[in-house]
């Protein structure tokens, strides 16, 4: 069976808190994982409608109901229940899952589908490590199957979200979002593509978040003297753009090991960019360049931008195998995430 990274922080946050809240997307293997890793919880599930019916009527009797530790699935199908939880504590140690993105005030984690080092059975790449560090190349196992997301997003996720007659201009919207994955996100333009109004696209990117399918990096603080594009970029964490793979992949073994993932980009209105910046908290800022087949003029301008900055190292990811040091920038195939 897939051993999944999050189960390590995922026991120590469940057995020193009251409450904690797994989230993601449909089909990472949440359940899975919780009725695998927790198997002396009682497990009950809010797709069952006569369970939902008691935790949407009567929530806090409904938590009260279990005797002892419990994994309560499909959270967001109840949110009179979410309402509950945000004003008050559950009264025993419960695990809740949702497939849909919650603000509730408990310890949160994150699972999403499984990472390249997950399905090949080695530790991944953690974002701290992430330009001061080359792993040695992983010793070559027999890597668990590709992951087959579940079915049925547009039919049981969205349409309890986006009115019925909607349904069409949303995927015809789907379709042109995901040709903007690896870009700064222009919203107008999308409305334009789909004949829809501009609030009307900054609502259905909201769903998009809500259901874990995109990641939007936020400009970097640090602007270097220059005019910056201030806009969101935007990439979609199933897409195949190399770009927005390499994104996705350290956002998901950041996520699966449970720390958080503050990634930004930069880029000046001449067209400078850095595709990806790490900030982290009483660290200095770490640049990374992506590139499929990486040139020299990558290199270069990775170079300019730890000048500019007076940052000492970067890094830069590359589909090529044997990626090795380079002076100040750390250099790395796909492989090695």
């Amino acid at each position: 069976m897939l051993h999944r990274h999050l189960s390590v922080p995922l026991h120590r946050s469940a057995y020193g808190h009251e409450t904690v809240l797994v989230q993601g997307p449909r089909g990472a293997g949440k359940t899975t994982l919780l009725r695998r890793d927790f198997p002396g919880h009682t497990y009950a599930s809010l797709e069952d409608s006569a369970e939902r019916a008691r935790a949407r009527q009567h929530p806090g009797d409904y938590l009260a109901k279990f005797r002892g530790p419990a994994i309560v699935d499909d959270l967001h199908r109840a949110p009179e229940l979410v309402s509950w939880l945000a004003q008050q504590a559950a009264p025993h140690p419960i695990i809740f899952a949702s497939s849909r993105r919650l603000r509730v005030p408990m310890p949160t984690m994150e699972l999403h589908m499984p990472t390249r080092a997950e399905r090949q059975r080695r530790p991944a790449l953690s974002l701290e490590m992430l330009g001061r560090f080359v792993p040695a190349k992983p010793v070559a196992v027999a890597e668990y199957p590709q992951w087959k997301p579940a079915r049925g997003f547009l039919e049981s996720d969205v349409r309890d979200l986006v009115s019925v007659h909607d349904m069409d201009r949303f995927e015809q919207f789907l379709a042109a979002a995901k040709r903007q994955s690896g870009a700064v996100l222009d919203q107008q333009a999308l409305a334009n593509d789909c004949g829809v109004s501009h609030r009307t696209v900054v609502r259905w990117i909201e769903i998009l978040d809500a259901c874990f399918l995109i990641l939007r990096l936020a400009p970097s603080d640090f602007d270097g003297g220059r005019r910056l594009i201030r806009r969101p970029k935007l990439h979609f964490l199933d897409s195949e753009l190399f770009e927005s793979r390499v994104v996705s992949e350290l956002f998901r073994n950041a996520k699966h090991a449970g720390e958080a993932a503050d990634l930004r980009f930069w880029r000046d209105s001449n067209g400078m960019e850095i595709p990806l910046i790490i900030q982290q908290e009483g660290v200095a800022f770490m640049p990374v360049s992506i590139a499929e087949a990486a040139t020299p003029r990558e290199t270069a301008l990775l170079r300019r931008w730890l000048e500019l900055a007076g940052v000492g190292q970067g890094a830069l990811i590359s589909d090529r195998e044997g990626a090795a040091r380079g002076g100040s920038i750390q250099r790395y195939s796909f492989a090695q995430l």
